[in-house]
This record gives C-alpha cells, sequence and structure tokens, in this order.
C-alpha cells in the first residue's frame, strides 16, 4: 500500500513538471521513458531493511578506550601543571608526559619522548610540566632559554587507563601552554598536524597545509616569504589554507598559527617541505603498505585501534629511506564499528602516529573493510550506515583524510559517494590509483557468503560505475606522455593467498558472489533486491583485463592479508579453479600484497588457490618504489631490522619478457 502510494505522489510529481513547462520555453523538455524510469528505481534506500530488526547497541566489535571530548578535557591547572578531568571516577591509571616535539628544531621528524610520569586516581590527574622547567636535567628543548624553534612550549601526555581490573587501553594527545607568574595556563593547541596535503603534479605549483585546534581559532601559515590563510576570518577547529604560486621541485619552509578569539595563540614547529616535480620529470622514491590496525601483545600494539609500535616504525624507516609520499591500502584502525565517534577517535589516533612523515611529505590511504560504519540489526547483519551523506564508512572517511576529489560520479545517487576513497594523483612520471575494493559493503558477521542479501555489496566487489572509471583512466593514461609508470591500490587481494582466499577478489572461485541492489521491477511495480550482471569472478577478470592491456601498470597493491606476496599475473598464470589460464591478461604484471602495517600476522594457505606467489612472508614491513629512468625498482623492506627481503630490480622487465 505505502510502496504504491509513493509511487502514485512520484508520478504526480512528474505530470506537474510537465505541466508547468510550456512548449515554446527553450528548456521545457518531456522525461523520456528512461528516464522515467531511473526516476522511480532511484527513490528510497538501496538497501532493503524491512525484514530486519535493529540491534540497540551503542558499541559493537571495538570500543576505544576514551573519547575526543575526554581526551581534550584539560584545563589550567597549578604550579605543577596542567589538570584533566576523565569524567569517570571509576578510571585509574598513570599519564606520562614530555616535551613536543622532543627538541623541536632538532630533528625534521617530530615525536614525543615521556619522561615524568604521575597518576590518575577517581578520573583525575595532573599533567607533571614543571619538572621540564625547574631541572636542567629534563631541559632537552631548551625551554629555560626560550626554547629550540618557533614552536610554543607544548607538552605530549600518554595515558594508561584502567578501570577496576580492566585494561581500557592507551591514548594520548598534546597540549600547549603558558606559564603565568607560577601558574601554568592552557592555550590552543594543535592536536592534529598540520599536515602537507594535495601535493602532486597535477598541479606542482599549489598544494595545501591542514590542521586541526581544539579550540575555534583563526589560522595562517607562513609559507616561505609570505603568509597565507583560507581568506574567511571565520573561528574554526579545521583549518586547511591553500598555498599558491611555487615553484615546482623546490624546497620551502613552513610553520602555522593560530589564534583565538581571545587573543592566545599558538605556533607550530617549523617545517621543510619540497613541491611536487612537474608532470613526467625527475626521478621518485615513495612506499606502500597497509594494515596497521591493533594486536596482541600489549602496550603500544593497541593504542585507541592501532597497532603504534609497528606503524611509527614504518612512517619512520620510510621517512628515514627519503620516501617522497607514502601509499596506505585501508584498515589503517580497528574501527568496523556502529558509532561514528568510535570511528573518528582511532582515525585521528592513526593521523597523530603518522604525522612525523606526513608533516612534511603527504601520506595518501584508501578503505579497507577496518574503515567500516554501520546500521546492525538482529542475526549480525550489518550495512553501510545511512544517511550516506552524513554517517556512511565513505563519507566519515572523506570527512577525516584529504584525498584528491577526481574519482567517479555513482551511477545510482541514493549510494554512497566516492568522492576521496576512488582517486587518482600524479607525481613526476607516476600516476597512482586508489581502487575502493570495501565500497558499500553488506556482510553478516560469521557468515560472510550471505553478505549482500538485503542489498550492498560484498568484499572485493566493484560496482560498474567505479569499474568503468579504471578502464577510462587507464586508457586516457595510455595516451599521456607525462605517465611513464602506473601504479593501483586497493585493500582486498586480487590474488589472495593467505586468510582471505574466502572472499577478496576470489570467494574459492565462486562467481555466483555478487553485490545487490533494491530496485523496482516495472512488471509486478514492487521494490526488490536484485543482483548485478557480473559475478566476483567476472568483475576481477574485467579489472584485470583492463590492467593488462595497460602497457604502464607496473603493478596491483593490494592488502588484507597480513603479510607480504607477490605474484605474477600474465596469461599464463592460473586463475580459475580448473588450473586456466586467461589469453586475455597480454602485458603481465605483479600483483603485490602488502600487508605490512602491525595487524596480527598470518600464514600461508598452502595449495588453496591455483596460483602461487613468487614469495611470501608474513613480516610487518613496506613496500619502497624508486623509478630511475625508464625502471622503476622495487624492495620489501621487513622484520625487526628492517632488512631488504624481497627486491626486483624493475618491475617493468617482465613486460618485455617473452
Amino acid at each position: 500500500m505505502y510502496k504504491n502510494l509513493m509511487l502514485l505522489c512520484l508520478c504526480l510529481l512528474l505530470i506537474s513538471i510537465n505541466a508547468g513547462c510550456k512548449s515554446n520555453d527553450s528548456y521545457a523538455e518531456s522525461l523520456s521513458d528512461e528516464q522515467t524510469d531511473i526516476a522511480v528505481e532511484q527513490t528510497g534506500l538501496p538497501v532493503d531493511e524491512t525484514a530486519l530488526d535493529p540491534m540497540e547497541i551503542e558499541h559493537f566489535y571495538y570500543i576505544p578506550a576514551i573519547t575526543n571530548d575526554v581526551l581534550h578535557n584539560i584545563t589550567t591547572g597549578d604550579e605543577n601543571g596542567l589538570n584533566i578531568d576523565l569524567n569517570d571516577p571509576d578510571i585509574w591509571g598513570k599519564i606520562h608526559t614530555g616535551p613536543y616535539p622532543f627538541e623541536a628544531g632538532d630533528s625534521d621528524y617530530d615525536f614525543p619522548y615521556f619522561r615524568k610520569t604521575s597518576d590518575i586516581v577517581n578520573g583525575q590527574g595532573s599533567l607533571n610540566i614543571e619538572s621540564f622547567f625547574s631541572s636542567s636535567e629534563y631541559n632537552s628543548n631548551n625551554w629555560l632559554s626560550g626554547g629550540r624553534s618557533t614552536a610554543t612550549t607544548t607538552i605530549a601526555y600518554r595515558l594508561e587507563l584502567f578501570s577496576g581490573t580492566t585494561i581500557k587501553g592507551m591514548a594520548g594527545s598534546f597540549v600547549s601552554f603558558q606559564k603565568n607568574g607560577d601558574i601554568f595556563e592552557k592555550l590552543p593547541t594543535i592536536v592534529e598536524g598540520p599536515f602537507v596535503t594535495e601535493l602532486y603534479s597535477d598541479n606542482p605549483t599549489t598544494l595545501n597545509i591542514v590542521w586541526r585546534t581544539d579550540e575555534l581559532c583563526t589560522g595562517q601559515v607562513k609559507f616561505g616569504e609570505y603568509v597565507f590563510d583560507d581568506g574567511s576570518n571565520v573561528p574554526k577547529t579545521l583549518h586547511s589554507v591553500p598555498i599558491d604560486n611555487l615553484v615546482p621541485d623546490a624546497e620551502y619552509v613552513y610553520n602555522v598559527t593560530s589564534e583565538a578569539q581571545d587573543g592566545r595563540t599558538v605556533v607550530s614547529n617549523t617545517y621543510k617541505v619540497r613541491t611536487a616535480p612537474p608532470k613526467g620529470q625527475g626521478d621518485i622514491k615513495f612506499v606502500y603498505t597497509s594494515d596497521s590496525y591493533d594486536t596482541s601483545g600489549g602496550g603500544e600494539r593497541n593504542y585507541l585501534g592501532c597497532n603504534m609500535d609497528v606503524l611509527r616504525d614504518v612512517t619512520a624507516n620510510a621517512f628515514r629511506d627519503g620516501a617522497e609520499y607514502m601509499i596506505f591500502g585501508g584498515d589503517l584502525i580497528k574501527g568496523m564499528t556502529v558509532n561514528k565517534e568510535d570511528m573518528i577517535v582511532q582515525y585521528r589516533a592513526w593521523k597523530q602516529i603518522v604525522s612525523g612523515f606526513w608533516h612534511t611529505r603527504p601520506i595518501y590511504p584508501g578503505m579497507g573493510n577496518h574503515e567500516f560504519l554501520y546500521n546492525l540489526f538482529d542475526g549480525y547483519v550489518a550495512m553501510d550506515k545511512w544517511p550516506y551523506d552524513t554517517d556512511s564508512s565513505e563519507v566519515v572517511f572523506a570527512q577525516e583524510f584529504y584525498n584528491p576529489k577526481n574519482g567517479p560520479e555513482t551511477s545510482d545517487p541514493r549510494r554512497p559517494s566516492y568522492e576521496e576513497n576512488v582517486y587518482h594523483f600524479q607525481h613526476g612520471p607516476v600516476l597512482n590509483i586508489s581502487v575502493n575494493t570495501t565500497y558499500w559493503v553488506s556482510m553478516k558477521f560469521g557468515d560472510y557468503s550471505e553478505s549482500p542479501q538485503f542489498g550492498g555489496a560484498p568484499f572485493g566487489y566493484i560496482m560498474e560505475d567505479q569499474l568503468s572509471w579504471i578502464e577510462e583512466t587507464l586508457e586516457t593514461a595510455e595516451d599521456d606522455n607525462s605517465i611513464k609508470f602506473i601504479f593501483i591500490f586497493t585493500h582486498c587481494p586480487i590474488l589472495p593467498y593467505m586468510t582471505h582466499v574466502e572472499d577478496s577478489m576470489w570467494w574459492n572461485g565462486n562467481n555466483n558472489i555478487k553485490a545487490q541492489t533494491r530496485k523496482l521491477n516495472t512488471e509486478t511495480q514492487e521494490y526488490e533486491i536484485q543482483p548485478e550482471s557480473l559475478g566476483i569472478i567476472d568483475v576481477r577478470d574485467r579489472l584485470l583485463t583492463a590492467v593488462t592491456k595497460s602497457t604502464k601498470v607496473a603493478a596491483i597493491f593490494t592488502s588484507h592479508e597480513h603479510g607480504y606476496h607477490r605474484t605474477l599475473i600474465s596469461k599464463y598464470t592460473p586463475v580459475y579453479t580448473d588450473g586456466s589460464t586467461n589469453p586475455n591478461f597480454n602485458n603481465a604484471t605483479w600483483h603485490i600484497m602488502c600487508g605490512g602495517g602491525g595487524s596480527g600476522f598470518n600464514g600461508e594457505s598452502l595449495d588453496s588457490t591455483p596460483w602461487k606467489p613468487q614469495r611470501i612472508t608474513s613480516h610487518t614491513g613496506y613496500v619502497m618504489l624508486e623509478t630511475k629512468g625508464d625502471k622503476v625498482g622495487m624492495k620489501f623492506i621487513g622484520g625487526l631490522a628492517r632488512e631488504v627481503l624481497d627486491d626486483l630490480d624493475d618491475l617493468m622487465a617482465i613486460k618485455y619478457a617473452k
């Protein structure tokens, strides 16, 4: 009854629109039959939750130790330091403090170094600061004589939190301050960034500087000899300032200043940044890794849903190795939650961990299955959270990161946007393409095979609109002489070989796995769940056909499995359950899976697939890429000592092999 009434109302609306446009109006066009069908089909949600009962639950899967608001609930203190109130008398633990950045101005890579500890009792504690002023023993930042850099005096603090006998976990942030007589007073604080964003050869004369403050502030950037602001002079907490008229491939220094409405100010450290080279020019170095959510072992291996221990090590080593940017294939955080704030506090912890790299060199993350924010129903059925324009996995990811906005438009406007989760950018001769293989996910915990029965997409699926965009992007790049090498990065493995042979883009070879959408059946005039035309193996084959049609794709980077493996994709690679090959995979390409960011290790699934990698290991680490003329070399740098565990002199050599 309701559906028929809704259809009737829509038809009346269409009639009134046509009636209101006179035939002699130049803009008056009646809707074609096809357009009318689309208008009818695209009403309501593209999933069907009507047969499901919502689970009334505030948290699921992972509960962060603290919220953002409580983490920054710091007030002016006393002669010893600043006070923090965790709003829960059952909380106890420790507070560790240290100057931030440690020896600011001495190292190009910012990091905290904790030196003093105090107690949390009944949910309250004091951040010890006085020790760093009263004793030369702790005066590493030379605060007694004015400091080492432009940075406002700032403390990093780390909380170890317990409730009764339960370990809640670790959390931390920064707070800037001034000393007024004997009393320490809080200042507005840069709690995120500043980060270098939009630094690429698509426009090498511009970039953006982004940072977040804990109070409403105006902001400006001193970049080289000039000062820039966002042009609004409106106080805010998230600041994004465009920088222009730059020289490509040149070094600059910058810092940021934020001013609160009462005149108190905070100034960042000063950083060196190099602009991108013009398209097609220069030799470059960059890194790829993924999967950095928490794991067993305690301590920093569980820092607000992240494995800080490994992620921090990976980014610091990539910085030391000279990487100019990082691409990250998803599963940044534990995530997979019903609560948007739980997701955001984890995202911000991840950004805090990698900030030493990101202050001067950009990071481009993609989405994984743990970047999944969902509505949960009885039977543990989870569907991408709606309203999609405010709460979906995709839109929250876009709100928290700063990726290019040049991905495809959705063919069905009812679905979530691809903005900032599917994109491409060029750096020198390298085109980087982010593909989302965990888009618009629906799943049933415990039985992934039933994932899309109420609408949505299974892990590994690529919808037609994104698939067409990939094909078009590769075709355009083939004719672009400024592009020598193409790297595609995504989350789900094309050729899994560890724990995810039962999903990803393989699903044990089951081509019946498809995305499904709630659409109108024009014969019955009833809405129903309808499958996409392509099965998961069809999608994989179409992607690989486009990839191997290109002469420029050096590798497809994937993740999802926690380790590393490298597999050749060619017309001789067995890719079907019967061991047969695909003759359309013409230009051989490497599939490099690197989930080395710190999530718990996986072992290989022996003899579980028709293909077998050329190299496999379960170590953490990252892939370093370096172009030299017409060659691009690859090294997997892994293990505790960050040794070279796999390397190829030229990823492109297989293109010419007979």
